[in-house]
């Protein structure tokens, strides 16, 4: 896998942006606690050679090159939440495919793994 010296960007989808709104107005908290860690996942990609090599408590590997970023890390109790992206190396770009709790998380990977396949290919 080639990289450039190019910085990440990130590139949200539909259905990233739909979920995002929804945990805007239901759960502002767990929302801005994920983006934290978006943000600290994203100066990692920056170190690291491959973002498969990356470990940290907030990152959760999952199918076809997925990702979770959990809520971790921020002060109080917080609902366990998820937002799922897939780094693309070639691209230096960092997809945001959907948020989602921990207890819908088995849906929300089988909803979301036809478009990391899609990006994985």
């Amino acid at each position: 896998m080639e990289r450039s010296n190019a910085p990440w960007s990130v590139h949200p989808h539909p259905g990233y942006l739909r979920d995002q709104r929804w945990y805007a107005k239901k759960h502002p908290k767990e929302l801005a606690a994920v983006m934290r860690n978006l943000e600290r996942y994203i100066n990692l990609l920056s170190l690291a050679p491959d973002p498969r090599t990356l470990q940290a408590g907030f990152i959760h590997p999952e199918k076809h090159g997925m990702v979770a970023l959990d809520q971790r890390g921020s002060d109080g109790h917080l609902q366990p939440t998820r937002l799922y992206c897939f780094a693309q190396v070639r691209t230096q770009r960092v997809h945001l495919l959907g948020l989602g709790d921990k207890s819908g998380q088995a849906a929300d990977l089988a909803r979301l793994a036809p478009i990391a396949q899609a990006l994985n290919s």
